[in-house]
């Protein structure tokens, strides 16, 4: 079982009500760092190094990039905060969080990253990929924010596209590491994806999700439906 302070660390890229709290959460201090304009993308990320900032632009442009495959595209700018010993509203250490009042998402930086994820399937990845695509999940929850026409209804509706598009922003290489490690009996059939998977396990259902995901003839129609809240594979409890 999880430590209690990696809760929100490990669900980061995703916990669902880590998630859900982040946008109900009132007011957030604004960040000191100063903004920077990232080149080609409608991004601005605000970081306390050029390094992390560079990183942050890097990533941020392959996430849109994996949306715009799918026919998703940006709608206003973005703005990132990379930030020191981040914390979600709930007092809790945080990888990284959207929050939608302000539409900014919120990302540890970097040198946080490996103390926050010491006992999960993320720790056997390296540690640079790991971290874009931490940032590439909280792209993806800003933009589907942005293109929703049905607000989602269930956890897994919400964390699904971000999961997805995480594990697929993945090296070959990294991707099947992760899958051996967080999916361990997950099968090609075996696509259960619901609230309570992602409750018990988050990782498994990131990897059931990424495998649903590329099973399917045309994947990129999944997201497109969580945009109206009509995809028929998220199994919704009562």
């Amino acid at each position: 079982m999880l430590k209690q302070v990696t809760v929100c660390a490990a669900l980061f890229a995703g916990a669902a009500i880590c998630s859900l709290l982040a946008q109900l959460a009132l007011s957030w201090p604004a960040g000191t760092a100063a903004q920077h304009r990232c080149a080609e993308v409608a991004v601005d990320v605000a970081a306390p190094s050029p390094r992390d900032r560079a990183l942050a632009c890097s990533a941020a442009k392959h996430g849109l990039s994996l949306l715009k495959s799918c026919g998703i595209s940006l709608r206003r700018h973005l703005h990132l905060e990379i930030m020191k010993e981040l914390r979600h509203p709930t007092g809790l250490p945080a990888l990284g969080f959207f929050d939608a009042k302000h539409e900014r998402a919120l990302i540890a930086q970097f040198e946080d990253v490996s103390s926050l994820v010491q006992g999960t399937p993320y720790a056997v990845l390296p540690l640079r990929e790991l971290y874009r695509s931490l940032i590439i999940h909280e792209v993806v929850h800003a933009v589907m924010h942005q293109n929703l026409r049905r607000k989602a209804l269930s956890h897994a509706a919400y964390e699904y596209p971000a999961y997805v598009l995480q594990i697929a922003s993945f090296p070959a290489t990294v991707r099947d590491r992760f899958l051996q490690t967080a999916g361990r009996s997950t099968h090609h059939t075996d696509f259960l994806i619901s609230d309570s998977v992602l409750l018990m396990d988050p990782f498994v259902f990131a990897a059931r999700a990424y495998q649903h995901f590329r099973a399917s003839a045309n994947g990129s129609d999944h997201l497109v439906a969580l945009l109206e809240d009509t995809a028929a594979f998220i199994l919704r409890h009562p």
